[in-house]
């Protein structure tokens, strides 16, 4: 009798796509750290390094700030309603993508994912520090694309690919890891209709400047802007960070990259310009191609020289 009355008062489970209610997180998690400036993840929430005192285990405590993220979804929604971050985030596994254990909402109304914590490095870090040879930037690009690519299987445009939101894995060797969904939407007609201007602008492409409808290429232009970061050392397009700007300078070509580093391959060269391209019916066809493209390529156009 007991039991029946305990399983009569106990809170309903959560329906499909929906996360835990009413989590009181100061009794739950215990704060080691506040890692908030990991990836591009802090603008918009507040992350944390934390024990889950559930389950003993050490993981990434992302709290998202209420007005910004209302915000964001207001605009993602004009045509349809956009599923949680959490929703998102859980629908997603791969080795090559940030893994969310748990989402919901807090005792104050508050969003929170629950996902590994990964002690690494970004690749806007890897670029400024000069860390990694074109060989391994190479192969860290590679599982990068192999993340993206799980992202669209899964139904999802990422929307929000830069350089912050890739990490590297210091802990497990050295594995990159596609961050923050914060922004991503589902690949559906109603979110491909012109209007969802968000994202990081340097890295947007031209459609998406426009206003114009949008696909999943518009993951595969900016993931062309971070491999030209990492490969060249330099933007595919030089512009200021204003749509106007923007919008000129890809009235003109791509920087060539053997321009700027004159030993990379002519392959590395080929598949740099095809994924920045303007017109996304000469761009890079999908993600899913890509990984064994970059791991097929050599690195330096003369192989006497080291890599």
């Amino acid at each position: 009798m007991l039991g029946m009355l305990k399983d009569m008062f106990a809170p309903s489970p959560p329906r499909p796509g929906e996360g835990r209610r009413g989590v009181d997180l100061k009794k739950r998690f215990q704060i080691q750290l506040d890692v908030s400036t990991i990836g591009s993840q802090g603008s918009m929430s507040k992350v944390y390094k934390a024990i889950d005192q559930e389950t003993g285990k050490t993981v990434c405590l992302k709290i998202l700030d209420l007005e910004r993220n209302e915000e964001a979804k207001a605009r993602a929604s004009r045509h349809g309603e956009r599923p949680s971050e959490g929703t998102i985030a859980m629908a997603i596994r791969h080795p090559h993508v940030v893994r969310t254990f748990e989402h919901g909402t807090t005792s104050r109304g508050e969003e929170y994912l629950v996902m590994e914590y990964v002690h690494g490095l970004s690749f806007e870090t890897i670029h400024k520090s000069n860390l990694g040879k074109t060989a391994q930037r190479l192969e860290w690009l590679a599982q990068a694309a192999e993340g993206l690519a799980a992202v669209h299987a899964a139904g999802y445009i990422h929307h929000d690919v830069n350089p912050r939101n890739f990490l590297i894995d210091r802990v497990r060797e050295l594995k990159a890891k596609v961050i923050d969904f914060g922004l991503s939407v589902p690949n559906a007609p109603e979110f491909r209709k012109p209007g969802n201007r968000t994202g990081c602008l340097m890295h947007m492409a031209p459609e998406l400047i426009r206003r114009a409808p949008i696909d999943e290429s518009i993951d595969v232009f900016a993931f062309g802007t971070v491999a030209f970061q990492l490969l060249v050392g330099r933007p595919a397009y030089d512009a200021p960070a204003v749509p106007n700007a923007l919008l000129q300078r890809y009235g003109a070509p791509p920087l060539d990259p053997q321009a700027a580093r004159p030993m990379l391959s002519d392959e590395i060269r080929d598949v740099l310009l095809k994924l920045v391209a303007v017109d996304r019916r000469d761009r890079w066809p999908s993600m899913a191609t890509l990984a064994d493209h970059l791991r097929s390529i050599p690195v330096k156009r003369s192989a006497s020289v080291s890599s």
